[in-house]
Formats: structure tokens, sequence, C-alpha cells
């Protein structure tokens, strides 16, 4: 049975087990990029397998087997910042990097709460 996951909250937040994951779709408004681009992760055994009434937005053996060839009007801006953003995560050391701040941030929080004598 194929698993779908929306990660429009999390992609590139930590690191992901693909192998649970048969599709993985998300919005890179929240971590990646700006609104208007989306991200999709397909693995390889599902490309051709859709039903006959599959609009072609989502027949992604059609995109795989005409590089280039645009079905819609793709949002260039979105995906060039998106491209940049990933490209400036990668610099600063990855998802690695970026888990640790998480931590630290959720660490410094945590233990104001604890420490606050009652603070909920």
């Amino acid at each position: 049975m194929p698993v779908v996951g929306d990660m429009s909250s999390n992609i590139a937040t930590r690191t992901i087990n693909w192998d649970r994951f048969s599709v993985v779709y998300a919005g890179a408004q929240k971590n990646m990029g700006p609104s208007g681009c989306a991200i999709i992760i397909v693995k390889k055994s599902l490309m051709g397998h859709m039903q006959k009434d599959t609009p072609i937005m989502c027949d992604w053996k059609a995109f795989e087997d005409a590089p280039g060839t645009y079905y819609n009007t793709p949002p260039c801006w979105a995906i060039y910042v998106t491209a940049l953003n990933a490209k400036y995560m990668n610099e600063m050391g990855g998802l690695t990097h970026y888990e640790n701040i998480a931590n630290i941030k959720s660490k410094m929080l945590y233990d104001l709460i604890d420490n606050s004598g009652g603070y909920f």
C-alpha cells in the first residue's frame, strides 16, 4: 500500500526516513521558499501507473519523460528562490545544522517554562 505524506509543515526541518513514503508533497512556503512552489517526491516504482482519467498535472511520468516541456506556466520566481534557499541551507550545514538550532531553541523555551514557578 503506497504511503503518501504531506510534509508542508516539516520538510527541511529534520532528517526524514524516505523509505517510509511512496509519495511526499509539500508546499514550499513554510520552510523552503515563497508560496506558489510545490515539492513532490515520488518513488520511481510508482511512475507510469496512474489511472486513465488522471489529469496531466498529476502524471509524473509525463513530466519525467519530457524535460523542458511544461503543461502550465511554472512559477519561475518561486522555484528560483526555493533553489537559492536550499543552496543556502546546504552551505550552512544542512539539516543537521537546523536540527541543532531547533533543539537549542526548544531547550531554552522548555527550561524557561519549567523554571517559571508555575507559568503554563
